[in-house]
């Protein structure tokens, strides 16, 4: 079993917000899927629109479109989410949150973890997993740094999945 480190340094420094901010490292760095993947619950395959058909890469079929922030909203919306106003907890609700740069080009996207309230990235092809504790930590612009959030989407979790009270 691998051991996880409770803290990374290079990380910390990538994203400065994490340090005061309050993250743990959930799996070890690993190769071969990435947020979106992460975020949609399969990662088995690295999802990104690339033009052309492009091995190693995937994207759905019938989202069109390109890199944008609404093409992936689209990918979400195909498995059951749909545009909301926050980032906050909400029984019952995965919600996901779609961060942008300055030219608006989709940069990362967060899920909630509807059981323990905090977010959970997965932070590049190369990256740990980690859970932290508001979408806000990944956000800015220094060269790392994911921007921010355009725009947040959420589903009702499926009876089978329902939180208890």
């Amino acid at each position: 079993m691998t051991t996880l480190p409770e803290r990374d340094p290079k990380l910390e420094a990538k994203f400065p917000k994490l340090k005061s901010g309050g993250y743990s490292i959930k799996s070890p760095a690993e190769a071969g899927y990435n947020c979106m993947a992460f975020a949609v619950g399969n990662p088995t395959r690295y999802w990104q629109w690339m033009e052309g058909r492009t091995k190693g890469y995937y994207w759905p079929p019938g989202v069109e479109g390109d890199d944008t922030v609404e093409a992936w909203a689209k990918v979400f919306q195909i498995h059951g989410y749909n545009k909301c106003e926050n980032g906050e907890y909400e029984r019952n609700t995965d919600k996901v949150a779609i961060y942008e740069d300055d030219d608006h080009t989709p940069t990362h996207v967060a899920k909630l973890d509807a059981e323990a309230g905090k977010w959970l990235s997965k932070l590049g092809r190369k990256g740990y997993d980690i859970q932290h504790d508001s979408y806000t930590l990944l956000e800015g612009d220094e060269e790392d740094e994911f921007g921010r959030v355009a725009t947040f989407m959420k589903r009702q979790r499926r009876s089978n999945e329902q939180t208890k009270p």
